[in-house]
C-alpha cells in the first residue's frame, strides 16, 4: 500500500465507528429535552466515546497527511514539468525524421551496398 493509505482507511473507519455512538448521544439529549425527562444515564457516556472515537480518526487522518505530505516536495504547478504529460511520452510527441533512406519504405528491404558482403 502506499505511504499513509493504511492510516487514512483507519480514520476512515473510525468515522464510520463514532455514528454507533454520537447519533445515540444526541437522540437521548434530544428526546429528554423535548420531553422534559431526565437524560439517560448512558447518553453523556456514549457522547464521550463517540467524541473520542472522531478525535482518534482525526489523528489518523492527520497522520496520514503527514505521512504524505512531510518531504516538503513542492507540487508541480506547470503541466509540462509533469512526466505523465502526454506530449512527453514516446509516441505523443512529433514525429522524428528518418535517419535511413529505408525508412520511407518500411515494407522494402535495404537496399545493399558493395560493401556490404553479399
Amino acid at each position: 500500500m502506499k505511504l499513509g493509505t493504511k492510516q487514512y482507511l483507519a480514520g476512515l473507519v473510525l468515522l464510520f465507528v463514532s455514528t454507533l455512538f454520537v447519533p445515540q448521544a444526541v437522540s437521548d439529549f434530544a428526546r429528554a429535552a423535548s420531553t422534559g425527562t431526565a437524560v439517560p444515564s448512558e447518553a453523556p457516556l456514549l457522547l464521550a466515546i463517540g467524541l473520542l472515537i472522531i478525535l482518534a480518526a482525526a489523528s489518523c487522518i492527520g497522520w496520514g497527511y503527514w505521512l504524505t505530505h512531510r518531504t516538503g516536495a513542492p507540487r508541480r504547478a506547470n503541466p509540462e514539468d509533469d512526466p505523465d504529460e502526454p506530449m512527453l511520452r514516446p509516441g505523443y510527441g512529433p514525429p522524428t525524421p528518418p535517419q535511413d533512406p529505408w525508412h520511407d519504405h518500411p515494407l522494402r528491404k535495404p537496399e545493399r551496398g558493395p560493401d556490404s558482403g553479399t
